[in-house]
């Protein structure tokens, strides 16, 4: 079962030559899963949310090449590469609602001519890929890349800066009752 990120990378550079056309070249790629928020569905429902989320999830590893958006389908036990899923031209594809800020899962929306606001969510370990691959299709992003918190997900606890205080009153003159 490939776990480290090294190894699910090279089996997925392995298995990429085969649906690449001839001179193109991959320039990163990512392993997410689509579908709902993992860490809602599985993680605070456990093995229930598993049971009824689980057949909404596709396990894919996205790359980005010079002229394609690849996506690769990956197994759930094992994150092997299954075979090719789907791909669209670059210029084809726009993403919305990225974000690549948060804690432990950071998504995107997909939208293309074969998938229609997919939703992809990829595990934190992934950001560096996601943030440079975000950088390569910053022409394709709709809106601004949203902020951790944006779209339902946690925010960080930010440091609020505390309201001015309201100008000092002069004391009172000495009264002269005596």
């Amino acid at each position: 079962m490939a776990v480290r990120k090294e190894t699910i990378k090279q089996q997925f550079n392995e298995a990429l030559p085969a649906v690449l056309e001839p001179g193109e070249r991959v320039l990163g790629g990512a392993y997410g899963v689509s579908g709902p928020n993992p860490l809602w569905a599985q993680g605070l429902l456990g093995l229930a949310g598993f049971l009824i989320f689980g057949m909404r999830y596709y396990y894919y590893y996205v790359a980005l090449t010079d002229r394609r958006l690849i996506c690769m389908s990956a197994s759930f036990w094992s994150s092997r590469p299954k075979g090719f899923a789907w791909s669209d031209p670059r210029n084809s594809i726009t993403i919305s609602h990225l974000q690549t800020d948060n804690k432990l899962w950071n998504w995107g929306k997909i939208s293309s001519p074969t998938k229609q606001n997919l939703r992809m969510n990829f595990h934190a370990f992934w950001r560096p890929e996601l943030k440079a691959m975000g950088d390569v299709l910053a022409d394709r992003i709709v809106g601004p890349r949203l902020a951790p918190g944006a779209a339902g997900d946690p925010a960080p606890s930010a440091p609020q800066t505390p309201p001015p205080l309201p100008a000092a009153s002069p004391p009172p003159p000495p009264s002269s009752e005596a």
